[in-house]
């Protein structure tokens, strides 16, 4: 990326125009953007300013270079290119956060509309797998038990005074499931040895081995449907036969070999 000084323009200069085969969502001086499909968004923004922006952007680095020039010289030597900088990308945030703010907001409201409008004509595929993965996530969250931070940490016999930066702990050496529910964090119940007073060491071992194209969704999904080798859901076999979970669902991820 190479990098201009912004300029007067008189003539201001539009976003790129979308493609033929595009669905316009939203355009406006700043920002175009287009849909392929619910799940290919285009945005082109332009950074050209009005001659208002650029006054307001200059005026507010030349204060604060002034108020950093009143220091004595031997202190602002060395200190002068980095504190310029530092204002002049302040600046540059504080003049243009507002009005792209304003415009994403707009974003926001066009996409729904189109999301509203391919739902109900039920042409996007894309938009409808998409639908019917979020459909089945939350059926399975609803149908597992789950623990909030606090009621983890009571569960490991952990301080709640920070129950967040103790859990985010747990969740940061892969040792434990963690999924947000209407904006809570929340932990599957069977993860946790109620008697030991600990995550079950099973669970850091599957994560582990849980390969990446598999979700922590699809994780929780087997483990908490009936499986042949346990007649009953592997979750329930957590803490009383770890050796045969982990053997199955090696099974699970790893393809048969043939020959």
């Amino acid at each position: 990326m190479v990098a201009t000084p912004l300029r007067y323009s008189e003539k201001r200069r539009k976003p790129h125009e979308a493609r033929v085969d595009t669905h316009m969502l939203y355009t406006s001086r700043d920002i175009t953007v287009s849909a392929l499909t619910a799940g290919s968004i285009h945005v082109n923004v332009s950074i050209d300013a009005d001659p208002a922006d650029i006054d307001k952007w200059r005026a507010i680095v030349e204060s604060d270079v002034a108020i950093t020039a009143q220091a004595k010289p031997k202190q602002i030597r060395d200190k002068v290119p980095r504190a310029l900088r530092e204002a002049m990308e302040a600046a540059f945030v504080d003049v243009f956060s507002n009005r792209f703010s304003g415009e994403i907001g707009k974003v926001v409201d066009a996409y729904r509309v189109m999301l509203r409008e391919s739902l109900a004509k039920g042409t996007d595929s894309e938009l409808q797998k998409a639908l019917n993965r979020a459909r089945l996530q939350e059926k399975i969250l609803a149908s597992t038990s789950m623990v909030d931070q606090p009621q983890a940490c009571e569960l490991l016999g952990l301080s709640g005074t920070n129950p967040s930066a103790t859990m985010k702990r747990k969740e940061e050496k892969r040792e434990i499931l963690r999924f947000t529910i209407d904006g809570r964090v929340s932990y599957p119940l069977f993860q946790f040895d109620v008697e030991g007073r600990r995550i079950f060491p099973t669970m850091a071992k599957l994560i582990a081995l849980k390969p990446e194209t598999w979700s922590d969704f699809r994780l929780l999904h087997w483990l908490t449907r009936p499986h042949l080798d346990f007649e009953t859901a592997p979750a329930e076999k957590l803490g009383a036969e770890d050796a045969e979970v982990i053997e199955a669902f090696k099974r699970e991820v790893v393809p048969a070999e043939h020959g």
